[in-house]
């Protein structure tokens, strides 16, 4: 299956973690946003961000997205208060015609005394079954 994984560039690194196991994991490119080379005909594009607002940059990919470029989207999101900032990135992906698929990844990181949480073994794992059931469900 052709996809991609794409994640928001951050200080932390949070979202190239957990999408570099994805593309591991699916033999697929993984970039940060925007992509050094747009979607083309993706059947799946896979979207990391962190914090509780959109980023400019993630904002207008999703915007630039068409059915052309990627027929579905799923969204992980990295925060400590939720994943509520998936929301208006499904929402931009509808009205362009993109179907947001499955449920968004979730990852809580809550940042210690002395600066930002990272990813841990288990959100490892978490994202790479929450991929898996991803990608099973179009190839059925």
């Amino acid at each position: 299956m052709k996809m991609q994984a794409l994640y928001q560039s951050t200080k932390t690194d949070n979202t190239y973690r957990l999408l570099e196991v994805v593309s591991k994991e699916h033999k697929c490119k993984c970039d940060q946003i925007p992509p050094a080379y747009p979607c083309e005909n993706e059947k799946l594009v896979f979207i990391a961000v962190e914090g509780k607002k959109p980023d400019k940059k993630v904002v207008a990919f999703c915007k630039d997205l068409t059915p052309a470029r990627a027929k579905n989207v799923a969204f992980l999101v990295v925060s400590s208060s939720g994943p509520e900032v998936a929301d208006t990135l499904k929402d931009i992906v509808k009205s362009q015609g993109v179907n947001p698929v499955g449920d968004v990844f979730d990852c809580r990181v809550k940042g210690g005394l002395f600066g930002v949480g990272k990813v841990t073994d288990s959100d490892l794992n978490n994202v790479k079954a929450w991929a898996k059931k991803i990608v099973d469900s179009l190839t059925d």
